[in-house]
């Protein structure tokens, strides 16, 4: 069985990030790019306008656009951590990780209490497989915020990757402390104890992520091999195999 991966990258905007096709929205977008180039017109060493206007690209799906507009604003002012992170996450997501790295880097070293970059770099490195570095990254992180469930989870799911089972379910047990309406953590929960053999704790915390989310049907799928499994040990008599 399979460990299933659900990361969430914190990207700093006005509102969610992500091309919307409702018509009424894409009006505002369009009205958002007017009022921001009209403001940079009036004074082009805005950093806030180029930041603001490259938001708005990044909305629309105009990613190269939306980096010259976050460039121009680390031109204007070369902290601008917030202009790095949205970058990084730009190139994370268009397939570009090693400059995504590099951005996230530069928000960082302008901002080592900048949890949302470091976050960010922990998703990327995950993506690149140097698990490592994204564990360090995550450990960063919950000790920059140690409420953030986010953290602990995705540190969970770093050391599963890893194979390092026991670290993995202790952080995502830390995820849903914080966090108890958490089903993706409950369900990574249920497949490391599966991976361990712990079949009657796997279904405890498969059945807890159903509660909490009935429509999700890799639980479904994970709780039905489980079933099979412990099926087919009481059947022949000897000890399950791992789902």
């Amino acid at each position: 069985m399979r460990m299933c991966i659900v990361i969430v990258l914190m990207l700093l905007t006005l509102v969610n990030v992500g091309y919307c096709q409702d018509q009424g929205k894409d009006e505002l977008l369009d009205a958002a790019v007017r009022e921001f180039q009209q403001a940079i017109e009036k004074n082009p060493s805005s950093a806030e306008a180029h930041y603001n206007l490259g938001i708005v690209y990044s909305e629309k799906g105009m990613a190269e656009d939306a980096i010259a507009e976050y460039k121009k604003t680390l031109e204007i002012e070369s902290n601008f951590v917030k202009a790095y992170n949205n970058i990084g996450v730009i190139y994370y997501e268009t397939g570009r990780l090693d400059e995504a790295i590099e951005n996230l880097k530069k928000a960082i070293a302008a901002s080592p209490q900048y949890i949302e970059a470091q976050y960010n770099l922990g998703i990327v490195y995950h993506g690149k497989k140097q698990y490592s570095d994204a564990m360090a990254a995550f450990k960063k992180v919950v000790e920059l915020d140690p409420k953030f469930e986010k953290g602990y989870y995705n540190l969970g799911v770093t050391y599963a990757s890893m194979d390092s089972l026991d670290e993995s379910l202790i952080a995502f047990k830390k995820a849903v402390e914080i966090n108890p309406q958490y089903p993706d953590a409950y369900y990574n929960m249920g497949v490391a104890y599966a991976k361990k053999d712990q079949l009657d704790e796997a279904i405890k915390s498969l059945q807890k992520a159903l509660e909490l989310n009935p429509n999700d049907d890799k639980s479904h799928f994970a709780l039905g091999v489980i079933y099979q499994a412990k099926r087919k040990a009481k059947v022949t008599g000897g000890k399950s195999e791992k789902p």
